[in-house]
């Protein structure tokens, strides 16, 4: 079992929780040691409540108390804060993992290069939504040609959060009032919209054409649309908002080739709809005659019991476990679909300042 430390994700965190959780749920991990939280009593409380002896006030002590005593380290910090303690674990020799985005801007990227060989290191980052495993069965389709030649890929999460906040959590905080080179809705939702892209069809984004909007109380950006092409005439929309009411987390993906479309809801995680040229519509889920069926890790729950967010984050944690297994006998750890590498998110990272500088120009911007 993996010697797993966390920082940030104390119990005051929207993500804490379901990391802590989903990291064990197989028992390839154990979280161990972390620094959950600046304020005093939260950090205390959250490791008392997950029975975890060692964690510090401070990142530094934590560094300098963990070394050679961890497997890997999970980075659950603001997003503004992810580069510098990234990269300083990477210096340290730690392996990472960091919950999505990666980073902030794309300069960032750069940075770490100058400073760390990433050739060498460990580091993968959690976009959870890539794993539910009905959509694992929808990349089969596309892959094998079920839907024919890719036409179209609509994308789309519009949440209510920034009118109707979430009642758990004192939301939205302070670093999310805030907008930088690349406004947080294109990396919190957008880069979640660019993973599926990937994910699911595999294609090279080639120009993205955008418009971002504010509505709330706040002063950044809570809406944006972007259309795009990809490198084989396909095309693409992806719509992300903050200001949707009505809508809890409305993601929908809908795929569109010459033989047959696709939909998938996420509020209804384990059905995927096919209509194929010929007219016939087909329901397809998890009791269905897929594949998905006879992998035990996509099917913790008979079928009728839905395959949810958490266990979703639990398949991915299974994979990263694997991964860093395969890592620590000196071979390669980015070949499975589900560990999103340092290498796929930089990708994703050129398409975000694309779609701001598309924005900023009023035009089209070609990669």
């Amino acid at each position: 079992m993996f010697k797993l430390g966390i920082l940030g994700g104390g119990l005051n965190s929207v993500v804490g929780y379901v990391h802590f959780v989903a990291s064990q749920m197989d028992n390839k991990m154990e979280v161990v040691s972390g620094v959950f939280s600046r304020d005093v009593e939260v950090n205390k409380s959250t490791a008392r409540y997950w029975k975890v002896e060692r964690f510090y006030d401070s990142i530094d002590d934590f560094i300098k108390n963990e070394m050679g005593k961890l497997d890997v380290v999970s980075v659950l910090l603001p997003t503004p804060e992810h580069f510098e303690v990234v990269k300083k674990l990477l210096e340290n020799n730690f392996a990472v993992i960091c919950e999505k985005p990666l980073f902030s801007s794309l300069d960032e990227f750069y940075e770490l290069e100058k400073a760390v060989d990433i050739s060498d290191k460990f580091l993968v980052i959690t976009y959870n939504y890539i794993a539910y495993p009905i959509l694992y069965e929808l990349r089969k389709m596309i892959l094998d040609g079920v839907l024919g030649n890719i036409i179209n890929v609509h994308l789309e999460m519009p949440q209510e959060s920034f009118l109707r906040p979430p009642k758990f959590v004192d939301y939205p905080p302070k670093w999310r009032k805030k907008d930088g080179r690349i406004p947080g809705i294109a990396l919190d939702l957008v880069s979640h919209l660019l993973s599926l892209s990937k994910y699911l069809v595999d294609k090279k984004v080639t120009t993205v054409y955008s418009a971002f909007n504010s509505f709330s109380p706040y002063d950044v950006a809570d809406d944006v649309k972007v259309l795009f092409d990809y490198e084989d005439k396909a095309t693409g929309f992806m719509w992300a908002s903050k200001v949707a009411l009505g809508n809890r987390n409305g993601m929908k993906i809908a795929v569109y080739g010459t033989k047959a479309s696709a939909v998938w809801i996420q509020e209804e995680p384990e059905k995927i709809i096919l209509s194929y040229s010929d007219g016939r519509k087909c329901i397809f889920d998890r009791g269905s005659e897929l594949e998905i069926s006879k992998v035990r890790i996509f099917n913790r729950m008979s079928a009728g019991h839905p395959a949810g967010f958490i266990e979703a984050f639990a398949n991915l944690y299974c994979e990263i476990a694997d991964a860093l297994e395969s890592y620590l006998r000196g071979e390669g750890y980015g070949d499975s679909p589900l560990i999103w590498t340092y290498e796929k998110e930089k990708e994703n990272f050129k398409i975000l300042d694309a779609i701001v500088k598309s924005f900023e120009n009023g035009e089209r911007v070609r990669l």
